[in-house]
């Protein structure tokens, strides 16, 4: 079956009009053919130009017609036909099953069917029932919006053409910026377009339900839960605005943990190729903090090496295209549990350095952070006595050693959550060295220490299938298990020590930073979709609130400060509807803007 048209190549001579030009001239225009041009690009299909002719000529005519601009890329010179067809589908990033040529001499046609494989080719007699066939159907573009990308797009095309094969000194020139639009759900049908119609910048394929009612809902599903979190890419530079070029959407978690990137995996990766050679795929996905990305087939751009664009710059404004990224700290440390993961996407806006030490999961093991008395015993204990320790556990050292706090640049921002201190505190305890910490197989809330070899081993079997233990490894947890019984106790840490080690973390802010104690909601949606009032969280939230009034560099955010109702409430504690990380975000922001670094 033949694929839908995206770009129709015309010959002019004997087939866009009666007549040849050099030899006797136009005989007849053919106003209908001009006619069907101007229809096409209403419909979003594009018109271009094979011809042997003189350009500078036959731009004259058809300026004259006023029809020249509705052609993007017009390949005119006396040059064979085949390889400018194949330059020209190149250059207009299109597959060639999606182009026609149109050409009345059938030695052209033939000679394009070889050079462009799969190209689709018919002879003048087609013409008349271009508009009238399903190929040409296209969708609604009165507008024009999709001409004048592609016009962008040729004279950036050819302004690289002459910039004497200094890439880079081009893409500097160029001044491209680009904006991450966060509602997706008003731009729902650019984001699946980009999802089911692009390819070779379609990192993950993973395509939705043609049918568009059944496309949005499939969507919708997936960024409606409290772990993914998804942009629109938009890029301008220069030349103009291409419009939402690109698409992401992340989920929290990854198979394996690397030093220095994302605790997510991509679920959907996809850009348009009409910012082909820009390096907008690179630069977001560094930009992203490289989260875990399953390529599935072929892509024409390879994010397997971390690369600096320095040509591409973030704007927070498409409407102001002169404003800059709105740095409000030189460096970020997020700290706490899943939310880290969510919040830290858009925080990334405001930081030249955003480090995540958030709840992760590790060789089987799911590792929790969001604890005053975790942190604060992380950054009593160096990398050196703990590396040790840290490898048999299969644990990232950088994760669970240091002084994050102290080592951190001047004039960072620190944000911790310490939900896990709200009710009674239970973590292990080196006997020895006094490390704390808290693991659990997978996400399973199963106490490693007082839980024997057989219960463990028929709760991994009987959960291995299970979303959270899909990839576990059993060896590993049981090892871990026994060297836990052997080495390490269960300790309940009374609510006074919680706070007081609360209170050691914000001492450890250094001069010319700032700390604030990031609060859960105290009302919950549980398991049976009921919403419930948790006291022990009410009443957290005001010791930490008397806490930071002891500091002036200290403040506290909730999640209360944004939420406007209970249907942004999911099931589990601190799982909120995406949009609800970024309006938590921007709180943040603004309490940082406003308060006072330590002296």
């Amino acid at each position: 079956m033949l694929e839908s048209v995206r770009l129709l190549v015309w010959d002019l001579d004997e087939t866009f009009w009666k007549g040849t030009v050099t030899e006797g001239g136009i005989e007849q225009y053919i106003q209908q053919n001009h006619e069907i041009v101007i229809e096409l690009a209403k419909r979003g299909i594009m018109s271009s130009i094979c011809s042997k002719n003189d350009m500078a000529q036959i731009k004259e005519i058809l300026e004259q017609y006023n029809i020249f601009e509705y052609f993007i890329f017009p390949s005119i010179s006396w040059e064979p036909k085949g390889v400018r067809l194949a330059n020209l589908i190149e250059a207009v990033q299109l597959r060639a099953p999606t182009v026609m040529f149109i050409d009345d001499n059938p030695n052209n046609r033939a000679e394009a069917a070889i050079m462009v494989p799969g190209i689709q080719v018919e002879d003048e007699n087609f013409i008349p029932f271009i508009l009238s066939d399903p190929r040409f159907q296209g969708k609604d573009d009165s507008r024009l919006s999709r001409l004048k990308q592609y016009k962008l797009l040729e004279a950036r095309k050819r302004d690289e053409e002459q910039a004497d094969d200094n890439n880079e000194a081009f893409l500097l020139s160029c001044d491209i910026k680009v904006c991450i639009e966060y509602d997706i759900t008003s731009n729902i049908d650019r984001a699946i377009e980009l999802i089911n119609r692009t390819n070779q910048l379609n990192y993950t394929k993973k395509r939705l339900p043609e049918d568009i009612v059944e496309a949005r809902k499939m969507l919708l599903s997936s960024l409606n839960k409290f772990n993914h979190q998804a942009g629109l890419i938009r890029v301008v530079d220069k030349y103009g605005d291409y419009g939402f070029v690109g698409f992401f959407e992340t989920q929290n978690r990854r198979r394996s943990m690397v030093p220095g990137t994302a605790n997510s995996t991509l679920v959907h990766y996809c850009f348009s190729c009409r910012t082909l050679g820009m390096f907008v795929e690179q630069w977001v996905y560094e930009y992203l903090r490289r989260p875990e990305l399953i390529v599935v087939g072929q892509v024409l751009t390879d994010l397997s090496s971390p690369r600096a664009i320095d040509w591409v710059r973030f704007v927070p404004n498409i409407k102001d295209t002169d404003s800059h990224k709105k740095t409000i700290a030189p460096e970020i440390i997020l700290g706490g549990g899943c939310e880290t993961h969510a919040v830290g996407v858009y925080l990334n806006n405001y930081t030249d350095h955003l480090k995540i030490y958030g709840n992760y999961a590790a060789s089987g093991l799911f590792v929790r952070f969001n604890s005053a008395v975790i942190f604060e015993n992380m950054c009593q204990r160096t990398e050196e006595e703990f590396e040790a320790e840290a490898k048999l556990l299969g644990l990232p050292l950088d994760l669970s050693a240091g002084d994050i706090i102290t080592k951190s640049a001047y004039g960072s921002a620190i944000v911790f959550n310490l939900s896990r201190d709200c009710g009674p505190h239970k973590c292990y305890r080196h006997k020895t060295h006094g490390w704390m910490l808290w693991v659990e197989p997978g996400m399973a809330a199963l106490n490693l220490v007082e839980t024997s070899e057989d219960e463990l081993l028929n709760f991994l079997n009987e959960h291995a299938s299970a979303t959270f233990l899909a990839s576990i490894e059993k060896d590993h947890v049981l090892s871990v298990a026994r060297h836990l019984r052997e080495n390490y106790e269960v300790i309940i840490v009374p609510e006074s020590e919680r706070i007081q080690m609360a209170r050691d973390l914000i001492n450890r802010v250094p001069s010319g930073s700032k700390f604030i104690i990031a609060l859960d909601h105290d009302e919950v949606r549980n398991r049976h979709l009921e919403i419930v009032k948790h006291p022990h969280i009410t009443r957290y939230t005001e010791k930490m609130r008397k806490l930071v009034s002891e500091f002036s560099y200290a403040e506290v955010v909730s999640f209360s400060d944004v939420l406007t109702g209970h249907d942004e409430l999911q099931v589990g504690g601190n799982h909120y509807n995406r949009p609800v990380y970024l309006k938590f975000s921007e709180k943040l922001v603004k309490v940082l803007q406003s308060l006072s670094p330590r002296p």
